[in-house]
């Protein structure tokens, strides 16, 4: 009798935790009051906060978006689900311990699961703060708003980390915009976004502006109201700044890994490269004297964890939830427009609604192979929580002991198929991989052959301040034919 009963007991707690795992409560729809969120949400379409209305959420909340699905079918992509503030939304009383995460629900999360919160609201500002947004098409959309967006963490979204639209004028502090698929800050139709000790880095493109625009990336002498620089802008992929309008941009005490102006404006496009376009004046450079500031970095795996659920609670919510299941751990391959990385870039049409464009170039990214200019600095270091990022290690960059080129698949060269890869690598402090994920791919056999490669890579160990340390970076494969 008494095994019986272990038995049952057994089965009822077997049949229980199934039950919370399948019967997990989906949200969507428009907040009616002023809401609450806190411990694990789940979201499967359009969120909309409407005026008058402010949505908190604690810090420690993860918040997991189904992903490519919207039930709404509504929004700006009527197949991602957004999270869309015409009212407040306010993300604060987070720590760099109990950070906010938006992320995607899946399991093997992919750029451009969900489609990324959209701040509509002018007069009523919203505030980010310590959270992590990312595997969105676009993590923040500040569309003619000027939210406060403080000590984030935007990375792995398709198209890019902070993309300011219409006249858009937030204000961006000591955030990390690392591994976005287009830009880490992208800029269209007169916006005007604030951007101080930042961080931005492996994107394609670090920061662009289109169409009038003039992002403030630092303002010597100091001024009240503008940027006093001290961003630091190196390792994007293609361009650390693209200045498409006609405007000068101001990009005054930063630091770029380098004390070398020509080496910088390599690293620019601007009037220089054509007289359409404005000047980027990034004289004087920033020399750090203070604190160095490592931002806390997340390690593989560790915001994607839905399957371990905790209490999941809405406080106020006038949400109509729906009911659905976990996602499997299927395969999603989502596709990235890419640019050409060619020094005379091709014009650049307008990203806010053109997501189709693809001209990628041939084969892998490489490392600078100049060694960068140190600077004379005095700086006091707090603990460091690893895997650092790669702009964070002595030498600002990842240098190689030996790397490995991918193969071109036969059918795709047949059928003039081009692609990229991204790969998020952890590597320990002998210059071994520890961990990798691919994030994105425009095909199997492309992640297969840029895998393959990979698996060769051996890197030089990382250092700060002359300590080995592990540190993580994006490897991004490019393959592209040369078509006459």
């Amino acid at each position: 009798m008494k095994n019986l009963m272990q038995k049952i007991l057994i089965f009822c707690f077997i049949v229980f935790n199934l039950t919370l795992v399948y019967a997990q409560k989906y949200i969507s729809g428009e907040i009616s009051q002023n809401t609450q969120w806190r411990g694990d949400v789940y979201i499967n379409g359009d969120v909309t906060i409407p005026r008058g209305v402010t949505l908190s959420v604690e810090g420690g909340t993860r918040v997991f978006f189904k992903p490519q699905t919207d039930v709404q079918n509504a929004g700006k992509d009527k197949k991602r689900s957004e999270l869309i503030v015409n009212g407040v939304l306010q993300v604060r009383d987070g720590t760099s311990q109990s950070k906010v995460i938006f992320t995607s629900e899946s399991t093997n999360p992919q750029m451009n699961d969900w489609y990324g919160i959209v701040i509509k609201n002018l007069y009523n500002k919203s505030l980010i703060e310590n959270a992590v947004i990312e595997f969105g098409y676009k993590g923040i959309t500040c569309y003619g708003s000027a939210p406060v967006i403080r000590s984030c963490e935007i990375q792995f979204n398709h198209n890019s980390g902070i993309s300011c639209e219409v006249k858009a004028a937030p204000e961006i502090t000591k955030c990390v915009l690392f591994g976005n698929g287009f830009a880490g800050i992208n800029c269209e139709l007169a916006s005007n976004p604030i951007i101080s000790e930042c961080t931005v880095t492996q994107n394609n493109y670090g920061i662009i502006a289109f169409s009038r625009s003039a992002p403030d990336l630092g303002t010597n002498p100091e001024t009240p109201g503008k940027s006093k620089g001290n961003n630091r802008i190196y390792n994007n992929f293609d361009y650390d700044i693209y200045n498409h309008a006609d405007n000068i941009i101001y990009a005054q005490n930063n630091v770029w890994n380098t004390t070398s102006t020509s080496e910088i404006q390599q690293r620019i496009y601007d009037r220089a490269d054509n007289g359409a376009y404005g000047e980027v004046r990034f004289r004087p450079l920033y020399s750090p004297t203070r604190s160095r500031q490592f931002p806390t970095t997340i390690a593989l795996n560790q915001s994607q964890s839905p399957q371990a659920t905790s209490d999941s609670t809405l406080l106020g919510s006038a949400m109509n939830p729906t009911m659905g299941k976990k996602p499997d751990s299927s395969k999603k391959i989502a596709t990235l427009a890419m640019l050409d990385s060619t020094r005379k870039a091709p014009e650049i049409k307008s990203v806010i609604s053109d997501r189709s464009t693809s001209s990628p170039s041939t084969g892998m990214i490489a490392a600078n192979e100049n060694q960068p200019a140190s600077f004379e600095t005095v700086e006091t270091f707090p603990k460091i929580q690893e895997p650092v990022l790669e702009a964070f290690l002595d030498a600002g960059r990842r240098e190689y002991v030996r790397r490995a080129q991918p193969v071109y698949p036969a059918i795709y060269l047949k059928t003039g198929t081009q692609g990229d890869v991204f790969i998020e690598v952890i590597i320990n402090k002998q210059g071994k991989i520890d961990e990798y994920r691919v994030i994105k791919s425009d095909g199997e056999l492309f992640t297969d052959s840029a895998v393959n490669a990979l698996q060769k890579f051996v890197y030089k160990p990382g250092t700060v301040k002359g300590e080995p340390v592990k540190f993580k970076i994006v490897e991004r494969f490019r393959f592209k034919q040369n078509n006459p």
